[in-house]
């Protein structure tokens, strides 16, 4: 893996870039500069560790280069905290029609209550428990709703490079068989309502533009 330095326009600055060949957008910026010639303390100090960066990032680029074909992942490659990984793809994947990932991670946070969580740490016995816990404390669907996005989430974890084999492979979702049939509320239930005694117009406004909307309570 090369690298490359280009002066600037002014010629006071040298940009570095991939030197991946010649053809269009094989030199890509690295974003990241030197001074020509440092005037300042400050600016000696910027190149130096500028250079060093440089270094890092060779080695970086050779490993990354090397590990194509096989494997292995380079650490660097792999975020240590595994809910940064848990949080930035619930930011990649998520709809504004579909909640179910957004709160499998909230829930997964509450269950875990801590901030940091090793992806060593994720096993299949924390997804067992993960799956029990929703089961626990959520009725009907929801359990499965919120743990499915969860296996998916691992399994694209898995193929990122952070377990060698998916943990929740065999940890099938579930869901809570505590379902009872919800009445209809009627014709008449409607104007029995609508004339009992209240001592609240929002209340009843809210109830009124439910029954026509279908929100839930918590949404009016």
């Amino acid at each position: 893996m090369n690298f490359i330095g280009l002066k600037n326009r002014k010629g006071d600055k040298i940009h570095y870039h991939y030197d991946l060949g010649r053809g269009k957008g094989q030199r890509p910026s690295m974003g990241i500069f030197i001074y020509v010639k440092p005037k300042t303390q400050e600016e000696r100090n910027h190149n130096i560790e500028t250079k060093k960066l440089l270094d890092v990032k060779k080695g970086q680029a050779i490993l990354e280069k090397q590990a194509i074909g096989t494997p292995f992942i380079p650490k660097h490659k792999l975020q240590e905290n595994f809910l940064d990984y848990y949080s930035a793809y619930v930011s990649k994947n998520k709809k504004d029609n579909n909640k179910h990932l957004y709160y499998s991670l909230y829930h997964f946070k509450k269950f875990i209550n801590k901030d940091h969580l090793s992806p060593i740490d994720v096993t299949e016995e924390l997804c067992i428990e993960y799956r029990q816990y929703l089961l626990d404390r959520l009725n009907g669907e929801c359990p499965a709703n919120y743990y499915r996005p969860f296996r998916r989430m691992l399994k694209a974890a898995t193929k990122a490079g952070y377990f060698v084999d998916h943990p929740a492979e065999d940890v099938l979702s579930k869901e809570k068989k505590n379902k009872r049939r919800k009445a209809n509320l009627e014709a008449e239930d409607y104007i029995k309502l609508l004339k009992t005694p209240h001592f609240n117009e929002e209340i009843r406004e809210g109830f009124i533009t439910s029954c026509y909307q279908g929100y839930r309570y918590c949404d009016v």
